[in-house]
């Protein structure tokens, strides 16, 4: 995996994400991440246009960055919309929402579009089978207007805390195979994975030719190494899959920003370089 291309996950300051948030101003964190050797950003926006795409896409550019992937957890986190709300207005709102997500990624030269916790989470009053179905049918639209797009859209597994629907890798896999559209693949993240799986590393093979993007994080959220990963483990897995994506480090910015994007990074060369 020499060269291994990373991305720094930016949760745009002022967001309500937990995880991720920028106390610096968003130009000055990208001019971080370009000095600290970073080749790409991730951002989760306060709104669609909060950035503002045409200015984004120029900024990074100024700073030799791509931009890896545009987060749509802020249709959850800022707007409380889902794919699963039992409300098909809340769910047509939130499809709608996506398509400006689709459209605001592809004015900033995204790559990607994360699907992470717009799946939501189970409703009183729905059952699971039934919430699935609204799912498999709302990304299946978006999945369309992204290959119209020609963006790839990534699902992530995530913990049981923070959505009701696809934990694993297996469960993960199945759903992408009933999607059914080469352009919606898999990303995996490291927090999500320590939650739900049994062995990392097995679920990193069983990714497979699927897996299109990883994000990094500790147990704890911080930054790799400052928790109990065991990322050795998890880096073969990925060299043994042949894996030739890039590394996002999606993780809280303590003690402070400029020490977890260095540990970040640091880490990331040392292990994978």
């Amino acid at each position: 995996m020499d060269g291994v291309r990373t991305s720094l996950y930016l949760a745009a300051p002022g967001s309500k994400f937990w995880a991720s948030g920028v106390s610096v101003p968003l130009p000055t964190a990208i001019a971080r991440a370009a000095a600290l050797g970073y080749d790409a950003i991730e951002i989760m926006p306060r709104a669609v246009d909060d950035p503002e795409p045409d200015k984004l896409r120029t900024l990074t550019a100024q700073h030799g960055l791509t931009i890896a992937g545009i987060a749509s957890g802020f249709l959850a986190v800022e707007q409380g919309l889902s794919f699963t709300h039992p409300d098909p207005e809340i769910r047509e709102e939130a499809v709608e929402a996506f398509h400006r997500c689709l459209e605001m990624a592809q004015r900033a030269g995204a790559a990607t579009v994360s699907i992470g916790v717009v799946r939501g989470k189970l409703s009183h009053g729905l059952g699971h089978a039934q919430a699935m179905a609204h799912l498999l049918a709302c990304v299946r639209e978006v999945g369309r207007a992204a290959q119209a797009r020609r963006l790839t859209l990534v699902l992530e597994p995530g913990n049981r805390y923070e959505t009701d629907f696809l934990h694993t890798v297996e469960e993960t896999i199945a759903f992408l195979e009933a999607v059914n559209l080469p352009n919606v693949r898999l990303m995996l993240d490291t927090f999500h994975m320590n939650i739900e799986e049994a062995s990392i590393a097995a679920a990193v093979h069983q990714a497979g030719p699927r897996l299109e993007h990883v994000h990094f994080a500790d147990s704890n959220r911080h930054a790799p190494g400052w928790g109990h990963l065991d990322f050795a483990a998890v880096a073969g897995a990925l060299r043994a899959i042949g894996y030739r994506g890039g590394i996002g480090l999606e993780m809280m910015f303590e003690p402070d920003f400029d020490a977890a994007a260095r540990q970040g990074i640091e880490f990331v060369r040392r292990l994978l370089g």
